[in-house]
């Protein structure tokens, strides 16, 4: 049998999840699918994971309540290749030409999905863009196309750099017919993944039997969105499998907003509150009494009201925090940290602004964690913490150090009135800054 799913990446995430959903329907729906991986930048694992043939998913946490743990043995990966070889590169092209193939999906980070004016392929659209180019000339059956990178309107931007591609090579009409009768997916996904259980490893690796060093942990939770037509699940049923999975017409930007607003937004307010308290892992930061109150206040009193104050949001909203308190999952505010300036701006500031819009006032918890922010970058670059020094990556971003120059760079063009209101309540908390 051929490919049916031709996979640009083999991180930790799309494993634990995307491929962990093909392993449980072909187990529980009977539906079998075999994956052709690619690797998306020269340098990867591919081959490794191709070799070793399967790998382990080991996912932990609360569920109604109670703690569970599941070790799952993950065999879709049937093939591989570094498409930056020459050899590669062919291996993919056969891939992609088989009969059976139906899905194409991805992982590439946010980065991964981008138009460059360049002669040859040399990323993720191009190299997709040059396949599908040989299909439509060989005939060949449309494929569903389900972008994972965390980007909004991922599916869309991505069939838009396969049209620029198509464009600059001159690829003609044949192209362009074959992409309109593909079927585009906008997505959303969420999992906590951790990675590789490094600390444990000995203890797995001995409960599966031998090592495997391509094993991935993560949470219970999964939930996988998809916007488009319902005919996806004739290929992946994912609904005969019992998996968390929505398929809707126009109610992507909800679930993404209440992911953001939510499961980021808390994870980047809460890391300078808690670096600057000396709590450096998220599970330490939930279950410290000294900011319980807090974190619910900032969830069910501002996050939601400012978004959609509905029951399915608040519910979401003890999820997440639920989910935060797993003890399996070491997520340290130092990683969470990192590209915080231009997180901030994504995750916080849509509830900043509405709140301000909604309730003509700021949200004051939310206020005081953007008040830690402009402490914890109020540096040299290197931040003295109780847990140790931290080095800001995206310290030189900001435009200075004074209070103000710092909230512009967090928060640039903020209407004026809520940025007056901003600096003067900032001004409150961080007097003399």
């Amino acid at each position: 049998m051929g490919y049916t799913v031709l996979q640009f990446g083999e991180g930790n995430f799309i494993r634990a999840f995307f491929d962990w959903m093909l392993q449980k329907i072909g187990e529980k729906a009977g539906v079998k699918h075999s994956v052709f991986l690619v690797q998306p930048l020269p340098e990867g694992r591919v081959d490794d994971i191709v070799k070793q043939g399967e790998y382990h998913v080991l996912l932990r946490g609360y569920r109604d309540g109670e703690y569970r743990e599941s070790l799952d043995t993950v065999t879709v990966i049937a093939g591989g290749a570094n498409p930056f070889t020459p050899e590669g590169r062919q291996a993919m092209i056969e891939a992609a030409l088989s009969p059976e193939l139906r899905i194409i999906t991805s992982n590439t980070t946010e980065a991964g999905i981008f138009f460059e004016n360049r002669a040859e392929p040399h990323n993720y659209p191009s190299f997709l863009a040059e396949m599908l180019q040989k299909r439509a000339a060989k005939g060949l059956p449309p494929l569903f196309i389900l972008p994972l990178e965390l980007i909004e309107n991922n599916g869309k931007n991505l069939r838009e750099c396969l049209e620029k591609y198509g464009k600059l090579w001159n690829y003609g009409g044949v192209f362009f017919d074959y992409l309109e009768s593909c079927t585009f997916y906008d997505t959303l996904v969420d999992r906590i993944v951790p990675g590789f259980p490094r600390k444990e490893s000995g203890e797995i690796f001995r409960r599966i039997g031998r090592e495997d060093f391509h094993v991935t942990a993560g949470e219970l939770f999964h939930l996988f969105v998809l916007q488009g037509d319902r005919s996806i699940l004739e290929v992946l049923p994912f609904h005969k499998a019992g998996l968390n999975v929505v398929l809707t017409d126009d109610r992507l930007a909800f679930f993404r907003n209440r992911k953001v607003r939510i499961l980021n937004g808390v994870h980047t307010a809460s890391t300078p509150v808690a670096l600057l308290a000396g709590v450096e892992y998220v599970k330490d930061f939930v279950e410290d009494e000294r900011f319980t109150a807090m974190l619910s206040s900032l969830v069910h009193d501002e996050i939601v009201p400012a978004f959609s104050d509905d029951s399915d949001a608040h519910k979401y909203g003890d999820d997440v925090l639920e989910r935060f308190r797993n003890p399996a999952l070491e997520h340290a505010f130092r990683s969470i940290a990192l590209n915080s300036i231009a997180k901030s701006n994504t995750r916080l500031r849509p509830t900043l602004e509405d709140y301000f819009r909604l309730f003509g006032k700021l949200p004051s918890v939310l206020t005081g964690c953007i008040a830690a922010m402009t402490d914890l970058y109020d540096c040299d670059g290197v931040k003295d913490l109780p847990g140790g020094p931290m080095e800001l990556s995206d310290f030189r971003q900001l435009k200075g150090r004074s209070l103000v120059e710092m909230t512009d760079s967090l928060f640039p063009g903020l209407d004026p009135d809520l940025r007056t209101a901003l600096l003067g309540r900032l001004g409150e908390l961080r007097p003399g800054k």
